[in-house]
């Protein structure tokens, strides 16, 4: 029944602007319900009564996914999808308006002091049951939302900063679209980084080798998922 309640909701409130190709890219979906979450990572939520799954995780309206972080690999947390320098006391809003944070790439990392010192100190997790694709097909947008089976909770590389209230911001890191996603159609060319739970310890473990780190990002592991068309 929750997941019939946020389709409607996505049709009647997503769809309308869901034709903006600059727009489309920055969106995640959790369905995930507090059991399975904790279940799939085997971890309490910090904050279990804030918790609320979201079919459509717009990151252009300042929102807060579910992370597990380096500092407090014990428990999931939530962090603000959109990664602000660390220590910063500015405003989210205004600083997105300068630049877009809600992506970053190993290109990126590598020549941005926004992220760079970010990757060696303060990676995370981000928990996801789903991305979104689209593709230009007979000059029609078309919605695609990935899936793992059974809208199973997966998590995604990201890294993070710390602000001065002490309030998490975090940045999904992408990487090249893998062969099953692939196609000519595809709007973008590139797809978040999934971190299996075979790589869960390693990529939150202060201990693990920067070049360890840089390996992962640059041979990401290749597992299935599911893709359904959502009708616009």
């Amino acid at each position: 029944m929750l997941l019939l309640n946020l389709e409607r909701e996505y049709e009647l409130d997503a769809f309308p602007r869901a034709h903006n190709p600059n727009q489309m890219k920055y969106k995640l979906s959790n369905i995930a319900s507090r059991t399975s979450l904790e279940l799939t990572f085997r971890l309490p939520l910090m904050y279990p009564n804030t918790y609320k799954p979201n079919l459509i995780i717009d990151g252009l309206k300042e929102q807060s996914i579910p992370i597990i972080t380096m500092h407090d690999p014990k428990h999931i947390t939530k962090g603000i999808w959109g990664i602000l320098p660390q220590d910063f006391e500015g405003d989210w809003k205004k600083f997105q308006k300068l630049k877009t944070t809600l992506h970053t790439n190993r290109n990126d990392i590598a020549n941005n002091i926004l992220y760079n010192e970010a990757l060696e100190k303060r990676r995370c997790l981000i928990l996801v049951t789903g991305f979104y694709m689209y593709q230009l097909d007979e000059n029609e947008i078309k919605t695609f939302l990935v899936e793992k089976e059974n809208a199973a909770p997966f998590s995604i590389a990201g890294i993070y900063n710390i602000l001065e209230d002490g309030f998490i911001t975090c940045s999904v890191i992408n990487t090249e679209i893998n062969d099953l996603l692939s196609s000519e159609k595809n709007l973008y060319d590139s797809m978040p980084l999934e971190i299996p739970q075979l790589f869960k310890n390693t990529w939150l473990s202060e201990q693990t080798a920067f070049n360890d780190i840089k390996h992962i990002i640059s041979k990401p592991y290749l597992t299935k998922f599911k893709i359904q068309r959502i009708a616009s």
